[in-house]
């Protein structure tokens, strides 16, 4: 017998009985304000100057040496000159909760004007399982679906609904490169490998 699962969603949640998919509502700008403002704190001085001194204390020479190398090309970082140019989303649901899983591109400037491309891959989470306040059974709605898996339906800037929160749970940060597509005529950003120093 499976573990039974919360059964009501929270606010900002519901069912598309059209599909029977669970809709949750996100606002793009929220999203977006939140990732900025988690970018600028993780690239101000004094962040970056305790994550080196954890760092020393707990990773391997080599490795610590390559975080300082690829710290000393984004040198005395002015926060306030960060611009997102890209979003990419996918998004997860199980039964432990919501995951939004961002990737990020953005330029930021260091004191002297020079620019610098980079990534993170950043997860959003929040628990979309409510309480009993929910007016229907969730079980009931979808039947073996329930004991099975659960299919997302994603509803952006979708005012008429209350929008879910969202927790920052993780940020990775990769070098990144733009692209240009002639025959799209767009830049399509990628991650450039760890070890890869070319920005």
């Amino acid at each position: 017998m499976p573990i039974k699962k919360h059964i009501n969603l929270n606010q900002g949640c519901f069912l598309n009985p059209a599909n029977q998919q669970i809709v949750v509502n996100l606002a793009s700008e929220d999203i977006l304000n939140l990732i900025t403002q988690e970018l600028k704190t993780r690239y101000s001085p004094e962040t970056q100057k305790a994550l080196l001194e954890e760092s020393s204390k707990l990773l391997p020479n080599f490795v610590f040496q390559e975080l300082l190398q690829r710290q000393q090309q984004v040198v005395d970082i002015n926060p306030d000159s960060l611009i997102v140019v890209s979003c990419q989303i996918a998004a997860e649901v199980d039964d432990l909760g919501f995951d939004l899983n961002v990737e990020v591109y953005f330029v930021v400037g260091d004191i002297k004007g020079q620019n610098h491309f980079r990534a993170n891959q950043i997860v959003l989470w929040s628990n979309i399982w409510g309480d009993e306040e929910q007016p229907f059974d969730l079980e009931d709605e979808l039947g073996e679906q329930f004991w099975t898996s659960y299919q997302i339906q994603l509803l952006f800037d979708e005012k008429e609904q209350q929008t879910i929160e969202l927790e920052l749970s993780q940020t990775d940060d990769y070098a990144a490169r733009l692209e240009f597509s002639p025959s799209l005529k767009r830049f399509s950003p990628s991650i450039v490998p760890f070890t890869d120093n070319d920005l």
